[in-house]
């Protein structure tokens, strides 16, 4: 409306003044307008920024630096030694021949501590860049101890870089993350996994996780329905039974080139590929997800030199999650499962993955993973938290028992393992825990939060039959405490 008046004026001003008076005042008009379109423009900009939402952190150059994390004071107290930190090895809880069976064990520790910077940088209103990392302290170097000066290396949790599409609803992770099995609280986006509350640094039997290097890509449709494919890294961790007489199997060597040498690698030659579709209901989140693992070795002959055969083995397993509010929102129900062949090394207690076929090749074992919790808000201050969990392995037994993995097979003796000192190497077949906890926030205000936690947990760990028949078994009893302090 005003650029239509301005420009009558401009016509008529031409037809009755004369040109000099014309110029001065087209000029002085020239200036007026553009005077407008300026406030209009700072108009515009002043709406936008107050509309948008305001992110945490200081700005360095454009980019968003936002720190995270807590300090950590903790204790753990378990029934059987196990000469632990914070995190239980379930797969190796002692038995009745073990040292530390029978005698209480009380550890008190920082190394849960956390740090954490996540950097982000609009490249548009519709494109984002953001960058994470985070560490701990549970990481162990080999002069590493608590004799004197109790010096532990720090340890990288996760370090990715992330770009979002708004437009086009795609989302694109590279680099060490929480594993897309991870079941999430809402979408398919890093930083909103369904981590158990535990304090237990190796959180609950039946959770299924990795944190690890992947290459993600995520599709969603208005923040409704999502879809993943994720490339992660893969690892053979536990082949256990037995091989049949005459033959052998390599599927690890030691590291080399950048790799500790104490520690063994298994050979892969794919990643392992996770496909994942997720709901997001009015009512809840629900996933349904594909695991598919690649199984390499050499095998044959009981040396190197006549393991001339060459195996390329896939695996195939599911996994389905939700969680889902109610009572009033109160009470979040949390429940997850994964069940297939060679899915061992996706369970918090690491099960075999595999066993031993007739002609020494490796035999992907099939297994069932679940995980039930309740997490209870009964204030803003105050969440109860319990949970059930198991991880079973089945049996694959050949040749009368005479190779493989479970009840009954030839040559296997448990019977020392109610013997102190006695030998002892059980095929595990599942573990079991259920446990009970609470997080207290007795000061949240503008100096951060402080935290009060405490957590009893029992795990029981069962084994197959030895050739006599004899299937030992042992629990745990744990309870822990941990105060915390978030100050960012």
């Amino acid at each position: 409306m005003k650029l239509a008046s301005f420009a009558s004026m401009v016509l008529i001003s031409g037809l009755v003044l004369p040109n000099s008076v014309f110029a001065e005042d087209m000029d002085s008009k020239i200036q007026a307008l553009q005077q407008e379109i300026n406030e209009l423009k700072a108009s515009m900009n002043s709406s936008s920024s107050s509309s948008s939402p305001k992110k945490n952190g200081v700005s360095y150059k454009g980019v968003n630096l936002q720190l995270g994390g807590f300090l950590a004071s903790e204790t753990a107290f378990r029934s059987n030694n196990t000469e632990s930190d914070i995190g239980t090895n379930y797969a190796k809880l002692p038995f009745a021949k073990d040292q530390g069976y029978g005698v209480s064990e009380f550890r008190g520790t920082e190394r849960q501590s956390r740090f954490s910077l996540l950097a982000s940088g609009d490249v548009s209103p519709t494109t984002h860049l953001a960058g994470y990392y985070e560490l701990d302290f549970l990481g162990t170097g080999p002069t590493a101890n608590a004799n004197q000066s109790n010096s532990y290396t720090p340890r990288t949790r996760n370090i990715y870089a992330t770009i979002d599409w708004d437009e086009m609803g795609l989302h694109l992770l590279a680099g060490q993350n929480w594993s897309l099995a991870v079941l999430n609280t809402k979408g398919i986006t890093p930083r909103n996994e369904a981590v158990p509350l535990t304090i237990d640094a190796q959180y609950m039997v039946g959770f299924n996780w990795e944190r690890q290097w992947q290459l993600r890509l995520v599709k969603d449709w208005e923040k409704t329905f999502w879809l993943a494919l994720s490339l992660e890294n893969a690892q053979t961790v536990n082949v256990g039974g037995q091989l049949a007489a005459g033959t052998g199997n390599t599927y690890q060597l030691p590291g080399v080139s950048l790799m500790p040498s104490t520690s063994n690698y298994s050979m892969n030659s794919y990643p392992d590929i996770i496909l994942k579709f997720a709901w997001e209901a009015d009512f809840g989140h629900f996933e349904v997800w594909n695991l598919l693992r690649n199984f390499q070795s050499r095998y044959g002959g009981t040396t190197a030199a006549t393991q001339g055969n060459r195996q390329d083995t896939w695996a195939d397993s599911v996994g389905l999650g939700f969680t889902v509010p109610v009572l009033w929102k109160q009470l979040d129900v949390t429940a997850s499962g994964l069940y297939g062949s060679g899915a061992g090394r996706y369970g918090t207690t690491q099960l075999a993955d595999a066993t031993y076929a007739a002609d020494g090749s490796l035999n992907p074992l099939v297994g069932t993973q679940y995980l039930v919790q309740l997490v209870y808000h009964t204030t803003n201050r105050l969440d109860i938290y319990g949970g059930f969990g198991q991880e079973m392995v089945a049996s694959s037994v050949g040749g009368g028992g005479a190779f493989g993995f479970g009840d009954n097979v030839t040559g296997t003796n448990n019977a020392g393992c109610s013997n102190v000192g006695g030998t002892c190497t059980p095929f595990i077949k599942q573990s079991t825990q259920a446990n009970i906890g609470a997080w207290w926030a007795f000061y949240k205000g503008d100096y951060g939060v402080m935290k009060l936690g405490a957590q009893y947990s029992h795990t029981t760990l069962d084994t197959f039959a030895d050739a006599s028949n004899f299937a030992p078994s042992t629990n745990q009893d744990m309870f822990f405490t941990s105060l915390r302090y978030y100050p960012f």
